[in-house]
């Protein structure tokens, strides 16, 4: 998310248009997402440095907005330094690629290593699962994925838990309203985890829409900072690598995060008797400032009754 360089997309506005402080001025893209870098001032663009596909370095000066009757000083295409001028700062406002990456840091400066994490397994029963997606492809409607019902799934236990859809935040604990479920998306370039916001009101039908959408924008490097923001309960699934079960890290600050393995046939006693059944494994990290494992528990027991019963969004 600190990248050295990023590629400048395409301006917005050309050399010598008028701009306003606050308005989309250039897109520039990192093989994780792509940024509307928004004018810091109102005037007029001068001294463009860099053209649309070049590669810019963090803190290179792309352009100036210059005030009314100001002059437009040469501006070097070399490296700017990172450290910020002398008080004497030359003519006109410059738009430089560092205030971008400074703010992405920032959302990440939390250390993972400083978080207290606790781990809850539970082993779901997936047969009615299956047998409602058979019948709904038998019905010719829509058959969600099983990362589409997870995310269902999860936000519904989210909205009976609360406690569980919150944040730790300086020795306070924040509560969120609405439930944003971030899914976690291999891409060429790596991880990322773009966030479907306010799951809670949606059907399964705009789950799964969105859901693709996400997916389709992060593996084309086409999401924007928005896309990846506000996040309050994360979901990652390595059940089509062969994985069984795995221990995934808390995002900071939300206060847990679900792991889930593959569905995998498995004998099971049921009713007293050996049967063979779907099974998936499903592993609960939580924040331990933000919640217990008496808050964790019922959660992960709601949760896991979505799951064994055939789903009714």
């Amino acid at each position: 998310m600190t990248p050295e360089t990023c590629t400048l997309a395409r301006w917005l506005k050309a050399e010598g248009a008028s701009v306003v402080e606050g308005e989309p001025l250039v897109e520039i893209e990192t093989g994780k997402v792509s940024v509307a870098l928004e004018a810091p001032a109102s005037g007029t663009l001068a001294s463009i440095a860099a053209a649309e596909g070049d590669d810019v370095a963090l803190g290179q000066t792309l352009a100036l907005i210059l005030a009314e009757g100001e002059a437009a000083p040469k501006v070097s295409r070399t490296r700017a330094p990172r450290k910020k001028p002398a008080p004497a700062a030359p003519r006109g406002e410059q738009v430089a690629v560092g205030q971008v990456w400074r703010v992405m840091a920032e959302r990440l400066s939390r250390s993972w290593a400083e978080v207290p994490h606790f781990y809850l397994t539970r082993e779901v029963n997936t047969r009615s699962l299956r047998s409602w997606r058979q019948e709904q492809r038998r019905s010719g409607g829509g058959v969600p994925s099983v990362s589409d019902i997870l995310v269902w799934a999860c936000a519904t236990a989210l909205v009976k838990h609360p406690r569980m859809n919150s944040s730790w935040n300086d020795g306070t604990i924040i509560v969120h309203p609405s439930v944003n479920i971030g899914l976690a998306v291999a891409t060429d370039d790596g991880l990322m985890v773009p966030v479907v916001h306010g799951v809670e009101r949606m059907s399964m039908e705009q789950i799964t829409a969105r859901r693709m959408e996400m997916v389709d924008l992060a593996r084309s490097g086409k999401l924007r900072p928005e896309d990846v923001a506000g996040g309050t309960f994360s979901i990652t699934n390595l059940g089509m690598y062969g994985v069984d079960a795995f221990d995934a890290i808390v995002n900071p600050p939300q206060a847990a995060i679900l792991a889930v393995g593959r569905i995998l046939d498995r004998v099971v006693a049921l009713k007293g008797e050996p049967s063979v059944e779907p099974m998936m494994m499903l592993t609960l990290s939580v924040d331990h400032r933000a919640a217990d494992g008496a808050l964790a528990a019922p959660f992960l027991g709601t949760l896991a009754s979505l799951l064994e019963q055939a789903p009714h969004p």
